[in-house]
């Protein structure tokens, strides 16, 4: 997968900026504040609809404009198709080869990218929502059907706990009602399992032997702390206990006005060694941790679709030592695009600046300052 080229209209602090990328390595230079990272963050905009910042949508608007727009040329099995997204005061539309697509769950999937930014040590450091989100990001970048099942389940959720209020405040109200959304949910919940549990599956079999190969440490698990204890998926398991613990907790939940128990309020912990991540390894190895779930990532993406997303580095490389530098870039392959963000060219390996594109930043605008085309090659294409 690649993306051919990007255009930016009253984006950030950008009025209008247009860009193309070479098939391997581009490196965007620019010094804090210039805007380098915003491009990144509009090519991950331009992939899965919103911001990997924190933050609304109306954020994404040039303070001059009331609409802002991000449009691309992606690659992807050969097949060359444009991509756009829209966003204004009142909501966002999105487009495939200038035709809206209705719901946004259909047009993700389409075009997908891995990112790793400073803010992505909160995959660690994080509330579990911040792990659970960027799980749902990942499963649902591989399988369209995925958002759809946890859109469904979190309308359900949001009955649900409506009704729970209810009935807390009236006793006579139908408790059958009830038991329909949990039957509905517990449908959902059994396909969502499926998906998660067999995605870490794939996460554990290769993510202990990166973190080795790029932090020369060993004993890394991604472990799935869910609301069933359930090591592995098993269909009637979690049948079986999710009713009992519905049913268990209905006091409870009728007083919370809250449903306290399911996939919602699940979480992952990484442990080092058997030891939480989050409270026992330095700042240095939660790094090569994150990065290690990014690269797994990338090699599942591969492995499941037959092309690596594109690769977006924010300014990944100055804080990391020369040689876990280099053991970082041995993952980088002749057949992925990656895109660096760095305030400072000598932060990069040198072999990647000899073969890469160089961009420029400044006062708010971008130059090519060296053109770069991985070993010359170039894939012919056609437009749909």
């Amino acid at each position: 997968m690649r993306l051919k080229s990007l255009k930016l209209e009253n984006f950030r602090n950008y009025q209008e900026v247009n860009l193309d990328f070479a098939p391997g390595i581009n490196i965007i230079i620019g010094s804090n504040g210039e805007g380098k990272t915003s491009i990144l963050e509009a090519i991950y905009v331009l992939a899965l609809t919103k911001s990997n910042r924190n933050g609304i949508d109306s954020d994404l608007i040039n303070y001059n404009s009331n609409l802002a727009k991000i449009s691309g040329e992606v690659l992807n099995d050969e097949v060359l198709k444009s991509y756009q997204v829209e966003v204004d005061r009142f909501g966002k539309r999105v487009y495939i080869n200038k035709f809206q697509i209705k719901k946004i769950s259909e047009y993700i999937s389409n075009f997908c990218v891995t990112s790793f930014e400073p803010n992505d040590m909160e995959i660690i450091k994080g509330s579990p929502s911040i792990r659970r989100n960027n799980l749902n990001i990942q499963i649902g970048s591989l399988y369209n059907n995925y958002l759809k099942y946890m859109n469904e389940y979190n309308s359900l959720l949001k009955i649900r706990n409506e009704y729970l209020k209810r009935l807390n405040i009236n006793a006579l109200s139908d408790k059958k009602y009830l038991d329909v959304i949990n039957q509905k949910m517990l449908d959902l919940s059994v396909k969502i399992y499926y998906f998660r549990f067999s995605y870490l599956e794939e996460v554990n079999m290769i993510i202990e032997n990166i973190f080795k190969k790029i932090s020369g440490l060993s004993g890394l698990k991604v472990m799935y702390q869910n609301s069933l204890n359930l090591e592995s998926y098993d269909e009637e398991k979690i049948r079986t206990l999710l009713l009992k613990k519905w049913e268990s907790n209905f006091q409870k939940e009728l007083m919370q006005g809250m449903t306290i128990t399911g996939l919602h309020r699940d979480d992952l912990v990484f442990l080092l060694d058997g030891k939480d991540a989050k409270i026992y390894a330095s700042q240095g190895q939660q790094r090569m941790i994150v990065i290690a779930y990014k690269i797994a990532e990338l090699m599942i993406y591969k492995k499941i679709k037959g092309e690596y997303p594109v690769f977006l580095l924010d300014d990944v490389f100055s804080e990391i030592d020369i040689k876990k530098r280099n053991n970082i870039i041995k993952y980088f392959k002749d057949d992925m695009q990656v895109i660096i963000t760095t305030t400072d060219i000598n932060d990069i390996d040198m072999k990647l600046v000899e073969e890469a594109r160089i961009y420029k930043i400044k006062n708010g605008e971008v130059k090519i300052t060296k053109g770069g085309v991985r070993n010359g090659r170039r894939k012919s294409t056609r437009k749909l």
